[in-house]
Order: C-alpha cells, then sequence, then structure tokens
C-alpha cells in the first residue's frame, strides 16, 4: 500500500501520510536528490558526448529544469515516483544528441515518443499537484485543468521551437522545416494531447485501485 500511496496521482491522504508541511518525508527528499544529480551527471555526459552540436550545451539549460521541481516539491507534493518519470521524459529528449530524431531506434519517430512520454510524466505529476493543493476540485475539474495546463506547456514548447529558428536558423534553431515532417507541429501537439489523455486514464485507474483496496481493508 505504502508503494501506492506514492502512485495515486489523486486522493485525500491523512496528515499522518502527507503533512501539509513535510508532503514527502525525509527518506523521499533523499531520494529526490539523488534522482535530480544522477539525472545531472547523466545531462552533463550527453552534453560532453554528443554527436549532435546543438546538444553541446543542453545540460546548462536542462539541469535548472530538472532542479526546478525539486525547489517546489512541497508545492508539488512529488513523490520520487514522479520525478523519475520526468527526468525519463528529460532524458529522452536529450538523447537526440545521438541521432535519434534523424535516425529513430525505435519502429516510430523519436519525435513522437519524446512528445508523447512527456505528456504522460508532465500530467501525472500536474494532476497530483492540483489534487492535493485544490481539495475543493472535483475529479473532472483536476483532470480538465491537468490536460488544459499540459496542453498550454506543449504550446508554448512549439513556439520556442519557431522563435529559435527565426533568432538562430534553421542550423542551430530548433525547427528545422526543410528536414523534418511538414506537420510536425500539428504533430508534437497531438502526441502531447494523447500523452495527457493516457496519463489521466491511468489516474482514473490506480485511483479505482486504491479506493478498491481501501474499502477491502
Amino acid at each position: 500500500m505504502g508503494h501506492l500511496l506514492c502512485i495515486v496521482p489523486h486522493m485525500t491522504a491523512p496528515d499522518t501520510t502527507i503533512a501539509p508541511d513535510r508532503p514527502i518525508g525525509v527518506t523521499c527528499d533523499t531520494c529526490l536528490r539523488v534522482i535530480a544529480t544522477v539525472a545531472s551527471c547523466l545531462f552533463i555526459l550527453i552534453s560532453a558526448t554528443a554527436k549532435v552540436p546543438t546538444y553541446r550545451f543542453n545540460a546548462a539549460f536542462l539541469i535548472p529544469l530538472m532542479w526546478t521541481p525539486y525547489l517546489l516539491r512541497r508545492r508539488l507534493f512529488l513523490t520520487p515516483v514522479h520525478y523519475v518519470l520526468f527526468a525519463l521524459a528529460i532524458l529522452v529528449h536529450d538523447l537526440g544528441a545521438y541521432g535519434f530524431y534523424q535516425r529513430s531506434p525505435l519502429p516510430m519517430s523519436w519525435d513522437i515518443f519524446v512528445h508523447f512520454y512527456f505528456a504522460v510524466a508532465v500530467t501525472l505529476m500536474l494532476h497530483r499537484a492540483l489534487a492535493m493543493n485544490f481539495p475543493i476540485l472535483r475529479p473532472w475539474q483536476v483532470n480538465a485543468t491537468a490536460l488544459l495546463f499540459m496542453m498550454g506547456v506543449g504550446a508554448l514548447h512549439e513556439i520556442m521551437e519557431y522563435m529559435s529558428y527565426l533568432l538562430l536558423g534553421e542550423e542551430k534553431g530548433m525547427l528545422k522545416p526543410h528536414t523534418s515532417y511538414e506537420f510536425d507541429t500539428a504533430r508534437d501537439l497531438t502526441n502531447n494531447l494523447l500523452g495527457a489523455m493516457t496519463a489521466l486514464l491511468v489516474a482514473f485507474i490506480l485511483r479505482r485501485i486504491f479506493d478498491s483496496s481501501r474499502h477491502t481493508d
């Protein structure tokens, strides 16, 4: 049951389990630091060994991004499970340093996988944060807010890609209109949507499992 409490994104936990001032406990806090430190080291390693030149300075941006949820861990009611999922989301993007976006090791485009999985990880984390911070919200309201927030993040990312293309050009910018898929932006946002909906489905199933086990006990 302890592991389930860490995974279920939306539930009302008693104060003895998740206190308002220390929602995750000392042990979990240490786990979060370890996760962030290991991820940061991996980002540095990938930047140092990147085959794609534009990824050689990625660690300077990804390390602050990785540590931001940790600094907000109490507000986010962050758990190691959610943080690992978030770290993996950043990591799979950073693996593009080895040319995975150009030649995917998967049967599908690496870009499809990254945008789908990133939405899953972020939506699960958002869902828990919203549910725990705003218990007055009904489940459907938490779901809708998490979905819209995730889609907003996805839209901002696409705008950032376009701005980098305008400022830096195609060679150094994030958007490659002459070599990438013609409908890349639309496909990215669609995969964000599918990933967010998958995360909400997972949250719903875990909630049902938690409620069922609690009633059984």
